[in-house]
């Protein structure tokens, strides 16, 4: 596998980027012509939200400096007539963006992209397309294939062509189908997140989205009603989408604003290459644009704050340049029309947002006051004004109530059932909001008792899971009695127990009903590596059962002090020999490889780290969130993975640096601990990355029966699985 491509800096030079598989090593080469004095400075990244990442030392170019422990500074090295740093990272490290600037040691000066830096897609070795397996269904490859030929097809395609096609392939799925429903959602998901195209040679009127949009959210709407299996699905589906609304307003409001405020229709000007666009295909990223151009108002025409407040919405500069309809100018700010602009355009936004943001909370309200009764519209407006308050308690008690009014109104005419699943879904989305930024100050345990509860409930109204119904009723039992006494505290982490249990397997079965189609779909599409591989971890983060968790990680050490429990949270289960490396963080060796199995003491880690290859184990005294990216990977790898809430063992542990250890879980949950003789064989079983060369075998059959599976004839997770 080899493909290279061309980078332009905005310093004028131009670098050739060469990128290939070689040896399970993927091999990035870039080329340098000329004599510029430049080092590259850079870094790996897991995604566009996640922090540099420092690799390994032993992949650095030849010349490289470690530079602040998350970048290296690179030489561009002479060869015959050029310059040029050759760059080798092990495929299982799963990096998917490999992001650099240009520093000029003797001019001290930089190129970072006027602050966006430059990114290369490192390649993965992922199996071609043409020879991927099918997803196992006849009905679920053809709904498949039929949206991957439009996708991927040289057609003309626009947002309005796509939701057109997803309005006749819920025909082909059948009521209480979970498999073509969430086949339909990872569709849906890789168009709101940027990873299909959503113009293509073609004009939309905003009129024609619109109507595109209103009857695909009637249709789901309908469907809400009569598939209850589905629903939780169903929900997922609408939040990302709009209303439609009365879109024809979004070609109209744009010109009345320019002609009330003299706003000449000239080429070469910013608000009429955006008026254009609007006209002929308004997308979701004009949302992003109305809020950069406000923020260049208010700051009074700051273009690094208009820039700034782009690229918060995902939208570079040569993504504007590259519409159809390029907007290629800066605007202009003229002073003694800034009130008017600001109050205009906070008006326009609100137009857009009808439009393309259904679950947005001020859009959704609006949409849905019609149906309210006097209490509800009183919830609605003390959520409303008080949305930014600090204390997150009244908030989330309105929004309990609110959602627990809605639930019993979730039915009747499409219209009105639409509205009100958007306000829900905002609701929810809001309580995700309010819980999380309050969660860093500081909670008694008589705060988490009420909020455990209200998030609770919150998860029942959001989907029909008969379990996570038996905790709440549990819980409510429990919490009527005299709290944090030792018995009632026993019985308490008996619940939180449950509840972390509750979880595990709701994530473990949305992992295995999202995560394949996200693969099939993405590989197809050609997506982005990292928004493949964390896709339905970005989901899963945005749902009720992660608020829950993050709750318990704060909840469970108050619980665990009152009740005089053990000393040990088990995030993963499992058991684990090795030899003990004690480290301050975790990621401090992020992409090493371990070439003994090791146990892994680390005094902080952050949840978003991989596993290094080679790790048996992982013991940290820092509070771990239960969903956390690492706390799923371990589980998937079957690696022990162990919070230690007593001083004294992480200290017993760190004694025992560079010796060899046994790790097991007891009945009781906790963690014993067995030195070992170094000459006993090591159970290799659950170590990451310590997987056998594939053995080759004579063909004898196509496909291999569930009975048959060993790990020498199907890949470890399949044997796992």
């Amino acid at each position: 596998m080899q493909d290279e491509l061309t980078i332009s800096t905005k310093s004028g030079i131009e670098i050739r980027v060469d990128r290939s598989i070689l040896d399970n090593a993927a091999e990035i080469r870039l080329r340098l012509e000329g004599n510029a004095a430049c080092v590259l400075h850079w870094g790996l990244r897991r995604g566009l939200s996640s922090p540099w990442t420092m690799p390994p030392q032993p992949l650095w170019p030849e010349g490289s400096k470690p530079f602040d422990h998350s970048a290296v500074r690179s030489p561009f090295l002479p060869r015959q007539g050029h310059k040029e740093i050759v760059v080798k990272l092990d495929l299982s490290m799963k990096f998917p963006l490999l992001e650099f600037v240009l520093f000029f040691p003797e001019e001290g000066s930089w190129d970072n992209n006027t602050g966006r830096n430059y990114r290369i897609e490192i390649p993965s070795g992922e199996i071609p397309k043409s020879r991927r397996l099918s997803l196992g269904e006849a009905e679920l490859d053809s709904l498949a294939g039929e949206i991957i030929d439009k996708e991927m097809g040289r057609s003309s395609w626009t947002l309005m062509h796509r939701f057109d096609l997803c309005y006749d392939l819920m025909d082909k799925v059948k009521i209480n189908d979970s498999e073509g429903m969430a086949l339909l959602f990872v569709w849906l998901r890789y168009s709101a997140i940027r990873q299909l195209d959503w113009q293509r040679n073609y004009n939309t009127k905003p009129r024609e989205l619109g109507h595109a949009v209103d009857r695909l959210t009637l249709k789901l709407a309908d469907r809400y009603a009569k598939a209850e299996a589905e629903r939780g699905l169903l929900r997922l589906i609408i939040s990302t989408l709009g209303r439609g609304s009365n879109a024809q307003r979004v070609r109209d409001e744009v010109l009345n604003i320019m002609h009330r405020h003299n706003i000449k229709e000239v080429s070469g000007h910013f608000m009429e290459e955006w008026h254009q666009k609007l006209h002929n295909n308004t997308t979701p990223d004009d949302m992003v644009i109305c809020e950069a151009y406000l923020e260049f108002l208010r700051s009074d025409g700051n273009l690094q704050r208009f820039y700034q407040k782009l690229e918060q919405g995902g939208i570079t500069k040569q993504r504007l340049e590259s519409f159809e309809r390029p907007i290629r100018s800066t605007p202009d700010f003229v002073p003694y029309l800034k009130d008017a602009l600001i109050r205009d355009f906070e008006h326009f936004l609100g137009i857009l947002k009808e439009v393309h943001a259904g679950a947005d909370l001020g859009i959704a309200i609006q949409s849905a006051r019609r149906l309210f009764d006097q209490d509800m519209h009183a919830r609605m407006d003390f959520i409303w004004t008080h949305q930014n308050d600090q204390d997150a308690t009244p908030l989330i008690e309105k929004i309990t109530l609110s959602r627990l009014y809605l639930a019993g109104r979730l039915t009747g005419p499409p219209y009105d059932l639409r509205d009100l699943l958007f306000l829900d879904i905002a609701l929810e989305e809001f309580l995700r909001t309010v819980v999380e930024r309050s969660i860093g100050q500081q909670l008694t345990g008589e705060l988490l008792v009420n909020w455990t509860e209200l998030v609770l409930e919150n998860l029942c109204l959001s989907g029909k899971d008969t379990e996570f119904q038996y905790i709440l009723t549990h819980w409510k039992r429990l919490r009527v009695m005299p709290h944090f006494e030792g018995e009632w505290s026993l019985h308490a982490e008996s619940v939180l127990e449950r509840i972390r249990r509750a979880i595990g397997s709701f994530v473990d079965q949305f992992q295995n009903l999202i995560q394949p189609k996200a693969e099939f779909l993405g590989n197809a599409f050609h997506a982005d590596s990292w928004s493949i591989n964390l896709f339905s971890e970005e989901v899963l983060r945005g749902r009720p059962e992660f608020v829950l968790s993050t709750l318990l990680r704060y909840f469970d050490p108050i619980l665990r002090k009152s009740a005089g429990l053990g000393n040990w949270q088990i995030i993963s289960r499992g058991r684990g020999t090795g030899e003990v490396k004690s480290l301050d963080s975790l990621k401090s060796v992020q992409g090493m490889y371990f070439e003994k199995p090791s146990v892994i003491v680390a005094d902080k880690i952050r949840g978003d780290e991989e596993i290094p290859q080679g790790v048996a184990a992982i013991i940290t005294p820092s509070d771990i969130d239960a969903l956390s990216h690492l706390a799923i990977r371990a589980r998937n790898a079957g690696v022990l993975f162990a919070v230690c809430y007593d001083p004294d063992t992480i200290g017993q542990l760190k004694v025992l640096s560079g010796r060899l250890v046994k790790l097991s879980v007891n009945n009781a949950g906790s963690v014993v601990i067995e030195e070992t003789s170094t000459e006993e064989r090591i159970e290799q079983k659950h170590i990451v990355g310590f997987r056998g060369a594939p053995v080759t075998t004579a063909f004898s059959a196509y496909a291999i029966p569930i009975r048959d599976f060993t790990e020498r004839n199907v890949g470890y997770k399949s044997n796992k699985l």
